[in-house]
């Protein structure tokens, strides 16, 4: 199960936040180089690495067994010294998310099943559409190697690598609209090693990237518990904190709240001209 999708979109959110809060912006960093790369050797079919994750994860009946759940995670960000707590509610396709971060504030998202709408403190509230409400839309799945036709219409293995002592095998999905997703797959374990893409914000494409660094077991899957998000302009760290299956949630907390009404401003005493003096009181006549 991929953790690691579910919370990227608020991820998103904050690392605006944090662009807005620093005055520089680091240059982003290259790409790294794979030891060892081949595309000229027999390649497995995309379709059967796929169906190897799911089955490495725990298999199709324990993915389809997973109706609802209810996630907690913390995030954390050196460059900034921002820590973010971040709950997850999903169900059937449906969820909200929410990140609290000291210093920044409140980021939440909502998808119905129809629409994403986002709401953070430096864009406010905002539908969702495009490129941007798709890649929400799966980062809340379950498992995007059992869920990907949900979202992409085509799979294809691009290439076989080594990189860090790890041989890996690299499988891209496509989607109508061009999003693209690149899997990277530990050929020893099957599970997924890593992530890359690029994500649609207000800012324009940023690229990203996502490492597993870490897998447990939780409700019969195993679970990407610790990830490392890369971008040019920071680094965090998350760790689930809980994860709690077929949990019982309404439907209503899909749907965003409406919009707290505008208080109108005070009214403001205008000030008098300048080089006109204020017109003195009458003095009281004298009784005489």
């Amino acid at each position: 199960m991929k953790a690691i999708l579910r919370r990227l979109p608020l991820a998103l959110l904050v690392t605006l936040a944090c662009e807005r809060k620093s005055t520089t912006v680091p240059p982003a960093e290259p790409e790294p180089t794979p030891v060892s790369a081949s595309t000229k050797v027999e390649l497995p079919a995309a379709e059967t690495v796929l169906a190897s994750a799911v089955e490495a994860e725990g298999g199709a009946a324990a993915h389809t067994a997973i109706k609802s759940y209810y996630l907690e995670s913390r995030m954390d960000i050196p460059q900034q010294g921002l820590t973010g707590l971040t709950k997850l509610w999903w169900k059937d396709g449906k969820f909200f998310m929410q990140v609290d971060m000291a210093g920044v504030g409140t980021s939440s998202l909502w998808c119905d099943g129809a629409q994403v709408v986002s709401e953070d403190p430096i864009n406010g509230r905002r539908t969702l559409a495009g490129k941007e409400a798709r890649q929400a839309q799966w980062s809340a799945s379950v498992s995007l190697p059992h869920d990907w036709k949900k979202f992409f219409d085509t799979a294809k293995t691009i290439a076989r690598r080594e990189h860090d002592g790890r041989k890996l095998i690299d499988v891209s999905l496509s989607a109508p609209d061009g999003s693209e997703l690149l899997l990277s797959f530990d050929e020893t374990t099957h599970l997924l090693a890593s992530q890359r893409f690029a994500q649609a914000s207000p800012m324009g494409e940023l690229p990203v990237e996502i490492a597993v660094d870490e897998y447990k077991q939780v409700g019969g899957l195993q679970h990407a518990a610790k990830t490392t998000m890369s971008m040019a302009i920071m680094k965090a760290s998350s760790e689930v904190t809980k994860f709690e299956p077929n949990v019982e949630i309404d439907d209503g907390r899909f749907t965003p709240p409406a919009p707290k009404p505008v208080e109108p401003a005070p009214p403001v005493e205008p000030e008098p001209a300048k080089g006109k003096a204020k017109p003195k009181a009458k003095a009281k006549k004298a009784a005489g």
